[in-house]
């Protein structure tokens, strides 16, 4: 989808499956991917309309355990 944008972050591997029900929570704001290839590291797929929201939840979780922003596509 070309209105996709990519948000790819380091994690706590253990808070994967935690960081995606909080996504699913919020209906909608975007998906979470795991690269298989590096273990920590996460893509969450996002809109325009929902980028900030996303960044929002995911700095709030990074008050708990580590969340790193890597980059943005």
């Amino acid at each position: 989808m070309k209105d996709t944008l990519k948000l790819r972050y380091e994690v706590d591997p253990t808070e994967i499956n935690y960081i995606d029900m909080i996504i699913k929570a919020y209906e909608g704001i975007g998906k979470v991917n795991v690269d298989h290839n590096k273990p920590g590291q996460i893509w969450i797929d996002v809109t325009k309309g929902t980028k900030k929201e996303v960044k929002e939840v995911m700095a709030d979780l990074g008050q708990e355990f580590k969340v790193k922003l890597i980059y943005e596509e």
